[in-house]
């Protein structure tokens, strides 16, 4: 695999997948987990290295290659994306971790990993490292990764640990009405010895500064952690909600009447029109918001500035707002669509389904990231550790 390629050969790729997701996206669904065959693909396709260091075969994408190549994985399957992103996401903080971890983890060049970021867990000092303990959930794409990052408290201080999956439980607990092909289980660890070199502090991984000498120099790995994660949030929404107009202009075409009125096509109704336009605009409008997030991170890279204060905050409010404007899109499409959408085999009731469960993600909620960007703008600190 080529180290590095331009971002429009990264999204045709992912643009060539979409028949294979969208045809698996119900069984995705109904296994919980993406089908192996799906992650085959994106592994074939170079998908999973977006944020790897390319010393490892990955591509060192920026946020808005990364965001484009999602969106598109996210066409065919909302939950395949979602898992993508995550192992992405993973890599970016490995790359932030101590090179000979690099090196330990990246060794095998087909590795996944996961990671959490809420601090669950504790680690106790025993012999010449630590026994961990701990519960945490929501972690995407754990059925199919070799390695995990969990947040604890050593000390009092939050710190990540890097496990193998081998060392840990898996609870078989994802059981939701939406995204549900993601695989987000809790992981459990019972006293765990994790070697000393395999814990480092959390202040030390997710800044503008980290503990990697041989990426020390590389500008993308400058980008404050929440930055890099927050970026991504709005990619699997765009995919999914091009989806859902794409299938509910597709059900337009069939010429259904509504029922109880005068009209024998759904699409002759100035209703329908209303709809249709709306919802695309709210689309639109969510599309400006994620590109002026991913586009200021990369903004500062490219010209070498330091992130300032007020970035992170911003960053979070547009992303936030870009998941209220899909949210809105979703349930117009959903009212357009009647009483047919709300079969469970209906492929719009799957994306549709897909769309709300992402927006109840903490780090995406509208509420939480409207309101620290508003206590930014409002001259007030931030009311979380993240934004620090």
């Amino acid at each position: 695999m080529e180290a590095t390629l331009e971002r429009a050969e990264l999204v045709d790729r992912a643009a060539e997948l979409v028949p294979l997701l969208r045809a698996n996206a119900p069984r995705a669904a109904h296994e919980r987990r993406p089908p192996r065959e799906n992650l085959e693909a994106l592994r074939d396709a170079g998908l999973l290295h977006l944020l790897r260091p390319a010393r490892f075969g990955g591509h060192e994408a920026d946020m808005r290659t990364k965001d484009a190549v999602v969106a598109e994985i996210a066409r065919g399957c909302g939950s395949t994306a979602w898992v993508a992103l995550i192992y992405n996401d993973a890599d970016y903080l490995l790359a932030r971790f101590p090179d000979e971890l690099q090196e330990l983890v990246f060794a095998d060049p087909d590795t996944r990993a996961t990671a959490t970021l809420i601090p669950k867990g504790r680690a106790e000092r025993r012999g010449d490292g630590y026994v961990v303990s701990g519960r945490w959930p929501f972690n995407t794409g754990c059925m199919d990764a070799e390695w995990v990052m969990q947040p604890t408290f050593c000390d009092g201080v939050p710190v990540q640990v890097l496990l193998p999956y081998s060392d840990v439980v898996i609870e078989d607990d994802w059981m939701v009405s939406g995204m549900s092909g993601t695989a987000s289980n809790t992981v459990r660890a019972d006293e765990v010895f994790v070697p000393e070199d395999r814990v480092v502090r959390q202040v030390d991984v997710v800044g503008e500064t980290h503990l990697s000498d041989r990426n020390a120099d590389t500008p993308l790995y400058r980008i404050p952690l929440i930055l890099e994660l927050l970026t991504g949030g709005p990619a699997p929404f765009t995919g999914m909600s091009a989806t859902a107009v794409e299938l509910s202009l597709a059900q337009l075409a069939e010429e259904r009447p509504i029922a109880y009125t005068g009209y024998a096509a759904r699409r002759d109704a100035a209703i329908t029109h209303h709809q249709m336009a709306e919802a695309s605009l709210l689309i639109e409008s969510a599309g400006h918001h994620a590109a002026s997030a991913a586009g200021l991170v990369d903004a500062r890279i490219a010209d070498g500035e330091p992130f300032r204060p007020e970035d992170k905050a911003r960053v979070w409010g547009l992303v936030s707002y870009a998941t209220k404007l899909h949210a809105q899109a979703a349930e117009i499409l959903r009212a357009a669509a009647g009483a047919g959408c709300i079969r469970v085999d209906s492929p719009l009731n799957l994306v549709l389904r897909d769309i709300q469960a992402l927006a109840a993600h903490a780090a995406m909620m509208p509420a939480t990231g409207i309101e620290h960007y508003g206590r930014s703008l409002c001259g007030l600190p931030p009311a979380t550790p993240l934004l620090a």
